[in-house]
């Protein structure tokens, strides 16, 4: 961690302030090891270049298990970053409205604090943090933060931190820009995790959130009938599972098929139209994610990634309109698609 970090973070169980104990430097301004301790006696280490600003209501609340699979789909995947970036700094661009890296970087010229709330192998931060003069925070409960500080931590104004976004290691009204892409439906309950990150954006800051969508009837209950039997396997035995997924995928992918569905089924959620064979039984059926833009083992992560955490909560763009509203965020840009609900809501600034 760069030393300035110190002087950002904060006790996430009391609030307090840290100070640096035990410190041992790294390369340039690095603190590769040490603790930061509060007043009161709580202390947090600092592991391999990265702060663990966990706190034990993390794991009462059933994170546990979300940090053992997302630890196991970052360890699995060390080249997800690279391997998925050109189709998701794309797909990010357009869900949210940006269009085109001018239009992200216009966007975040005014931005001072970011956070990258469930950063995974910290690909959104380093996307934020070379477009932008900001202050950038990649934040996230599982041990893929060591792959991305591995990588990223020599981007000056980048921080990574292992932290659960439902218990930030910041003041309240922080950011000015909050972005959790594809993250709080895997925690235990996406509207209160909502709330949590809105309480650290400052007045006149935006958030942006993704969310699953709830699917058509069949895929929702192959969804939940898989869930039940892959939820808290051994990872290994899941992967087994998603490989043989993901090469059914695959198989339809290449077949190359249209099918034609002449008028809608509405009581199915099928529209009347053409579609591909592995994206009918991608959307209506089951989840046998395949991208020809990634490699395989890719690929296999992101079938693992919906079938092997314990949260994977979906839902309709009623419920997710509401959230913003109830928490007093303008939405300025609204964006559904089969795969989920994007959203950009800003904060009105104080009267």
């Amino acid at each position: 961690m760069k030393s300035s970090l110190v002087n950002a973070l904060r006790c996430p169980a009391t609030g307090q302030p840290l100070q640096l104990t035990n410190a041992a430097p790294g390369n340039g301004d690095e603190i590769r090891s040490g603790r930061l301790v509060t007043a009161s006696g709580n202390a947090y280490d600092i592991v391999e270049g990265v702060p663990i600003m966990l706190v034990p209501e993390t794991f009462a609340q059933g994170q546990a298990d979300t940090r053992d699979s997302f630890s196991e789909k970052w360890r699995r995947a060390p080249n997800y970053r690279e391997a998925t970036r050109p189709h998701y700094v794309e797909w990010y661009l357009d869900r949210y409205g940006f269009k085109t890296m001018g239009g992200l970087r216009t966007f975040l010229s005014s931005k001072q604090r970011i956070l990258d709330a469930g950063t995974g192998h910290g690909r959104d931060s380093e996307l934020f943090a070379q477009n932008s003069s900001a202050a950038v925070f990649g934040i996230d409960i599982s041990e893929g933060i060591y792959n991305a500080y591995r990588d990223l931590h020599e981007i000056q104004n980048l921080h990574l931190i292992q932290a659960d976004l439902g218990k930030l290691p910041f003041e309240e009204q922080f950011f000015d820009f909050i972005s959790c892409d594809q993250v709080i439906h895997h925690t235990p309950d996406t509207r209160k995790s909502l709330a949590q990150l809105v309480r650290h954006l400052a007045p006149g800051g935006h958030i942006a959130i993704y969310v699953y969508k709830k699917k058509a009837p069949i895929r929702e209950f192959s969804d939940d009938y898989i869930r039940q039997f892959t939820v808290g396997m051994p990872p290994e035995e899941c992967l087994e599972i998603c490989a043989a997924i993901t090469k059914f995928g695959q198989s339809l992918s290449r077949l190359g098929v249209m099918i034609d569905v002449p008028e809608d089924i509405s009581l199915l959620g099928i529209k009347a139209g053409k579609y591909d064979l592995q994206r009918f039984i991608y959307w209506h059926v089951f989840k046998c994610y395949w991208n020809d833009t990634m490699d395989w083992e890719s690929n296999v992560i992101t079938n693992f990634d919906w079938y092997h955490p314990r949260h994977a909560h979906r839902h309709t763009p009623e419920e997710v309109r509401s959230w913003f509203d109830e928490n007093g965020l303008d939405v300025v840009h609204f964006d559904v698609v089969e795969s989920g609900i994007s959203v950009m809501g800003h904060k009105p600034p104080t009267a």
